[in-house]
């Protein structure tokens, strides 16, 4: 495939699965193992690397078990959205609100716990510093003294 080549459904899959596995911080193996446990389909380690690059064709009981398992949007293949009611439209912007304002409380959140996470680093990296200098004066003078008292 080129650069310019519109990517096939397998790809754009493989890719989704990917992801979708990357953000759980899974290995290809921890992977086949949930698929095997939670949804009794035996993949190997290889088959899914394949399916992730599109390199692999996918069964119909595949897809639907990587897409429960991984909370995948099969939608997204279909290449339609279905057609909402004005109802139904209202309550999607309203949904979307809800989830924009989630967006933005857990993206403020996650900057507060990276900023509190940052300075208790910096206090830990400066009293270890602290502590090994602490320390090697100790050693320094505890040396010398031996040193006087051999010599």
């Amino acid at each position: 495939m080129t650069h310019t080549d519109t990517p096939t459904p397998e790809q754009q899959f493989g890719a989704q699965v990917r992801e979708a596995r990357e953000v759980r911080r899974w290995s290809q193996e921890a992977l086949a193992r949930h698929l095997r446990d939670e949804a009794g389909l035996d993949l190997h380690q290889t088959a899914i690397a394949r399916l992730e690059r599109g390199e692999r064709a996918i069964r119909f009981n595949e897809v639907t078990a990587l897409a429960k398992l991984l909370g995948l949007d099969l939608q997204t293949y279909s290449g339609t959205l279905p057609a909402l009611t004005d109802s139904e439209y209202e309550w999607a912007l309203g949904q979307l609100k809800l989830l924009q304002a989630e967006d933005e409380r857990t993206a403020a959140e996650w900057e507060r716990v990276v900023l509190e996470q940052d300075a208790l680093l910096s206090e830990f990296v400066e009293a270890r510093r602290t502590a090994v200098g602490k320390r090697r004066a100790m050693e320094a003078m505890i040396q010398e003294y031996e040193e006087r008292q051999r010599g």
